[in-house]
């Protein structure tokens, strides 16, 4: 009897509990349904949000939890969806609510999607919901039971965001999407690590995330890998916010890019946190200058710097190697070493001509100057260029090396070397970058190179009318890139000796052998030709001595860099050539001891079209002294005779001058 009691009361006591839980499910059921939702939550929820709301089921249990399936969250002017969801589902544990404690087994998002809309104005869409949840936040003090969260798993499966910018001020608003993302976090709490795996599509380009992540308040914090996959640059860099896809047009990136990475440490320091990994290029090409180079090859992170791997650079059938090493790139500024080398380069596929062009100002109208820069570059570099041969507009190079230096701006090129047209050449030149329009300096000396092949390269038009064996010493400095700012800024000095060369041509050498009335002198060869010269003012002052069998010349006074001339030439013709030099526009020549006919000349116009004339006062100091000369040889005869004779008269003296 007393058994059967203890049953019935045991049996009572467990029975209410079980009855009470299951009438709360019975009332569940029957008392929250989709259609009283409907009806009495979700208005709730509209008044809050101040946004139209739908669904179109949804599945509630007291123990299995809460699905809502087809929600939508409208814009607040209902003119679309501002959040939709095909499927949610929350599946949480009843008895911890008991204990402020919210453990949830699962939270699912399935085909979510949220429309971001950046107003004219620079508001979003959901800024009055920031407001509001502000205004809302609990007052510092205020007592309150912290309530903690656990969450199992939270995943989203198939989800988009779309970011559509209406302040880009162009009338079609730049539409952005991230698509195909998908979410998978286990063991969710907001104070300790869980594990998370992300990926999203953004243009045609695949990112990824596998790891943990920790302190989501303050952090976030990522330990894990991250891998890129990109098999389209067009297509991503046309998916680009509008401001950064106008600037990659003209450079029409393409090729395919992969990368996996390493990371550890806090988001907002990206490039402390890159601990290992590597970066692939495959063929990525862009626009630039009329050619298309494609870089190819392989980056690794090591110890926080980036080191190349197999990488190239390849522009029609030429082909650079490339080796690369970064300082740690969470340093400021950044060191980068880049060294290339190539057995062969032709330069003129490198380097096209270009079309002409009209003139340029580099000065605006308000008189400030619109050259390049001033630049400020946040890193530096150094390395080197080596090239076996080269060519370059028909003219052969070989054994090119070049030390460079980029820092504070200012590119250094410490030594360029190489051997080219039967001579060398060295320099060294330093550009600033931080200055407007850059300013440069550099030393040039070219030794044993053959003249014409220079000439025939670097001016074209002048092509087969100077040889010799040149070498010459320039220091030129200057500033501006446009051409009349080169031509006021330039300065510089230098000297040059030219051997066993030829002087013709259909500009000056013709116009002068015309002048002096000899074809002969249209080819004049010369054993030396050396002189200095100074830069300055737009214009090249010039001091020289050409010593040739036929002719001796010493061109000396200015050539502007417009070719405008201003010269002043002491001209001496050898013996043979004198006596049958026509009489007519020069006269009769003043000749020296040695039967050299001298001619003081005057050159003006320009290099292309001179005109030649007699100077003036070369001319009346050549006859002051050889009438001087005539005089004293008159009168040391005399002398030698004893015999008094009558002394000429000085038109007598200026006729013998010139043999008349």
């Amino acid at each position: 009897m007393a058994s059967r009691k203890l049953v019935i009361i045991v049996a009572v006591i467990i029975g209410i509990p079980v009855l009470l839980v299951g009438g709360t499910l019975l009332l569940v059921k029957v008392l929250v349904t989709p259609e009283m939702i409907r009806k009495s939550v979700l208005p709730r929820v509209e008044k809050v949000v101040h946004r139209r709301i739908e669904m179109a089921d949804a599945g509630i249990g007291l123990f299995s939890g809460i699905t809502l399936r087809n929600l939508k969250v409208y814009e607040k002017d209902g003119s679309g969806p501002f959040v939709s969801l095909g499927e949610a589902r929350l599946h949480y544990q009843l008895l911890p609510l008991l204990s402020r404690r919210v453990v949830v087994d699962e939270i699912v998002l399935d085909t979510p999607g949220v429309h971001v809309v950046r107003n004219p104005d620079g508001s979003f869409n959901f800024s009055d919901l920031l407001r509001r949840a502000k205004l809302e936040e609990t007052p510092t003090g205020e007592d309150k039971t912290p309530l903690t969260l656990a969450v199992a798993r939270i995943a989203v499966k198939d989800g988009e965001i779309s970011y559509e910018d209406r302040k880009a001020g162009t009338g079609r608003p730049f539409v952005y999407k991230a698509q195909d993302i998908d979410i998978d976090i286990t063991d969710f709490t907001p104070d300790r690590p869980f594990t998370a795996d992300l990926s999203v599509t953004v243009s045609g380009a695949h990112l990824a995330f596998s790891g943990s992540v920790a302190r989501i308040t303050d952090g976030p914090d990522l330990d894990g890998q991250v891998t890129v996959d990109c098999r389209d640059l067009a297509k991503l860099a046309t998916g680009l916010p509008q401001g950064v896809a106008e600037k990659l047009s003209s450079l029409s990136p393409s090729g395919a890019l992969s990368a996996k990475m390493r990371v550890s440490g806090a988001l907002k320091t990206p490039f402390a946190m890159l601990k290992g990994g590597e970066v692939r290029l495959e063929k990525v090409g862009i626009a630039a200058a009329g050619q298309r180079p494609v870089l190819t090859g392989r980056f690794d992170l090591v110890g926080g710097t980036l080191v190349s791997r197999d990488l190239a650079v390849e522009s029609g059938k030429n082909r650079l190697s490339l080796l690369l090493k970064t300082s740690p790139l969470d340093r400021k500024p950044l060191g980068v070493e880049l060294n290339a080398s190539s057995d062969s380069l032709d330069l003129d596929s490198m380097f096209p001509a270009k079309k002409a062009a009209g003139p340029k100002s580099s000065a605006t109208p308000g008189g400030k100057r619109s050259g390049p820069g001033p630049l400020k570059l946040p890193f530096f570099m150094n390395g080197a260029v080596n090239v076996k041969n080269a060519g370059f507009k028909g003219l052969a190079l070989s054994g090119l090396s070049l030390r460079y230096q980029l820092s504070d701006n200012v590119l250094r090129i410490e030594q360029f070397r190489g051997s080219t047209a039967g001579g060398s050449f060295l320099d060294s030149a330093r550009i600033n970058l931080g200055t407007p329009g850059f300013s440069y300096s550099t030393t040039l000396s070219l030794q044993g190179v053959q003249a014409e092949k220079l000439v025939s390269v670097f001016a074209p038009k002048a092509a087969g009318s100077f040889s010799g064996i040149l070498s010459l010493k320039a220091d030129i400095s200057g500033s501006g890139t446009a051409p009349e700012a080169v031509k006021r800024n330039l300065t510089g000095s230098g000297s040059f000796d030219v051997r066993n060369g030829r002087l013709t041509g259909s500009g000056f050498m013709s116009e002068l052998a015309r002048f002096l009335g000899s074809e002969e002198l249209r080819v004049v060869r010369f054993s030396s030709f050396a002189g200095t010269y100074r830069i300055t003012g737009g214009q090249v002052l010039l001091d020289s001595a050409l010593d040739g069998s036929d002719v001796r010349m010493k061109p000396k006074g200015r050539i502007g860099l417009d070719k405008s001339l201003d010269m002043t030439i002491d001209t001496r013709i050898a013996p043979r050539i004198t006596g049958r030099v026509a009489r007519g526009s020069v006269g009769s020549f003043i000749t020296d001891e040695q039967g050299w006919g001298v001619l003081p000349l005057k050159a003006t116009g320009t290099v292309g079209s001179p005109r030649f004339s007699l100077s003036g006062k070369g001319v009346g100091r050549q006859i002051g002294e050889k009438l001087g000369e005539t005089l004293r040889k008159n009168l040391q005869k005399d002398a030698g005779t004893g015999q008094k004779k009558e002394t000429p008269g000085l038109g007598d003296t200026i006729r013998g001058i010139f043999g008349k």
